[in-house]
């Protein structure tokens, strides 16, 4: 019974995510991804835009891209992506994970969030 837990928590990406802005990031970081929604936008658009989506077709089109000096037109198009990304977390549910990652640890944000 305690593997099955282990492998749902373990499945769970939401869980995950928090646990790495938890371990990862600095405590005023986690702090805002808590109540600031476009810090976590704008960390979803650095992502995106150094995120490596190369494969055989798309090393071709992102080099012409590229080539042709369209790299601001290709950047507004991974921040349309990213802005995509942003509506489909669950900001909710990634809070809750985060909070619950946070008390596991022994450390209590009751004050500093909504």
């Amino acid at each position: 019974m305690a593997e099955k837990k282990y492998q749902l928590e373990c499945d769970n990406p939401y869980k995950i995510l928090a646990s790495l802005i938890v371990g990862l990031d600095e405590p005023s970081d986690v702090v805002r991804i808590m109540y600031d929604d476009a810090y976590i936008l704008n960390r979803i658009i650095k992502e995106t835009r150094s995120q490596d989506m190369r494969g055989r077709f798309t090393d071709c089109i992102i080099e012409s891209i590229l080539e042709e000096k369209s790299r601001m037109e290709y950047m507004r198009r991974l921040d349309e992506l990213s802005k995509y990304y942003f509506s489909k977390l669950d900001k909710s549910r990634l809070r809750k994970e985060i909070e619950a990652s946070l008390k596991e640890a022994g450390v209590d944000i009751s004050g500093l969030v909504d």
